[in-house]
């Protein structure tokens, strides 16, 4: 089987490549890119004339719930979403029920998303660091290492313990695995529901502080810095969590991190009147913290952009925004959120764009994804884009069974057209037939 992809912007951030070519596929895997690509005996052609064709999106931070929470999302359905977001390849956090703490939950996942009813996307598992997350022993990382997890993480229960960070950090490192380390000091953050200030105190709700994540980020950067332990901070908020990484990183300290697509398009006022969409972690900041975290990625502070896919069911949001769980479904908005907010306002180029959704977190998490470079990537990992189609994001139509999101009826402008993992998983509904054809 031979298939083209002709005529597009080849945006490649592993290659540094921006040119207008084509992109041949042959039995699953990336045989040629570039400008003068052979099109003899084809098989199928893919107009992309208008259009990006760039490396699989890699996600480093989404939670799929399975196993134990099925009701809010299941390894499936997160997959299908996946690959209608543009994603090839994510990364599934630890915080399930049980807990990922040991190789056999690990081999359970991998399973159930290669199994044909997925949306036939790489699964790449993160270990928890402590047993049952319960930040007390750690967990059999090398065994877990050997079943398959790229990283390991204490996501949603972050240690509080700096001892324990320490050995895990140490343990991490000569197993050559990052942490993924979610900042937050609960002794500051314990009961709050959003940014602490004037919105939390005229809603009349307990509010966290930027310290909790700050004082958190810092710790864990010093630690990096200490054992030279690759850490990776998750869903950076704050403009003080961002100059603290960048102090550490210019120190030399192996630290990176991500945002979401909340934290840059979202402030505290879009709480309005205790609207639960909008009751995610690190709580939503300020305008000021936004024109920080926009600077950090321009200047390469920030080196990732993360969906934080959080699903939670219906009825779990629709209650008193103090009793609400934290969190937001996004797969399928994130890379028009990007292109909309960061690409199209002049804040990345395009080739920067891909780079923090493809090549960084790939290279950052030892991942086979990232890049176009024939033979580098088990399967084709291609995602072709359509940058200036305008469309309205509905949660009553996507693959997610999660329709917590703040990003209901917003328009967006760029859209993922086609994603390839191996073989075609997902081609969009607004993707002209015309452009589409089989010549065999």
């Amino acid at each position: 089987m031979r298939s083209l992809l002709r005529n597009g912007r080849i945006l490649d951030p592993s290659q540094n490549l921006d040119i207008i070519g084509s992109v041949l596929i042959e039995d699953d895997q990336v045989i040629e890119v570039g400008e003068n690509v052979d099109q003899s005996h084809l098989d199928e052609v893919y107009d992309c004339t208008g259009l990006w064709i760039c490396p699989g999106l890699v996600d480093p931070h989404v939670h799929l719930r399975e196993p134990g929470d099925e009701h809010k999302e299941t390894i499936i359905t997160g997959t299908q979403a996946a690959a209608a977001g543009g994603y090839t390849t994510i990364c599934c956090m630890p915080n399930t029920n049980p807990p990922l703490d040991n190789p056999a939950l690990v081999d359970f996942i991998l399973d159930r998303a290669a199994s044909p009813e997925a949306g036939g996307v790489f699964v790449a598992p993160v270990g928890a660091l402590t047993k049952g997350l319960e930040g007390t022993e750690l967990t059999n990382l090398s065994a877990m290492k050997r079943a398959g997890i790229v990283a390991a993480s204490d996501e949603g229960f972050p240690i509080q313990n700096s001892l324990m960070m320490s050995r895990a950090m140490e343990m991490c490192k000569q197993l050559d695995i990052p942490i993924m380390a979610h900042c937050d000091d609960l002794g500051l953050s314990k009961g709050g529901t959003m940014n602490d200030g004037a919105m939390s105190a005229m809603l009349g709700l307990k509010g966290i502080p930027r310290t909790a994540e700050e004082i958190a980020t810092m710790r864990n950067c010093i630690l990096s810095l200490d054992i030279g332990c690759p850490t990776h901070i998750m869903r950076v908020s704050s403009w003080g969590a961002v100059e603290m990484i960048r102090l550490v990183k210019s120190l030399g300290a192996p630290v990176t991190c991500e945002v979401t697509p909340m934290h840059f398009v979202f402030t505290e006022d879009n709480i309005g009147e205790f609207d639960t969409r909008f009751k995610i972690t690190p709580p939503l900041r300020t305008k000021i913290d936004i024109e920080l975290l926009v600077q950090g990625l321009q200047d390469g502070t920030i080196d990732c952009i993360a969906s934080d896919h959080s699903p939670h069911a219906s009825h779990e949001v629709d209650v008193p925004f103090e009793d609400a769980p934290f969190g937001a479904a996004t797969l399928e908005c994130t890379l028009g959120a990007a292109l909309t907010y960061l690409t199209h306002r002049g804040v990345l180029s395009p080739l920067e764009t891909i780079r923090k959704m493809s090549t960084n977190p790939a290279m950052i998490l030892g991942l086979d994804a990232g890049t176009l470079r024939p033979g580098e990537t088990p399967v084709a990992q291609i995602t072709v884009v359509d940058p200036e189609i305008e469309w309205t994001f509905d949660r009553h139509k996507t693959f997610s069974k999660s329709k917590n999101t703040p990003f209901h009826r917003m328009e967006f402008k760029g859209k993922c057209m086609l994603t390839f993992c191996g073989s075609e998983v997902y081609r969009d509904a607004l993707f002209n037939e015309e452009r589409y054809s089989i010549l065999v």
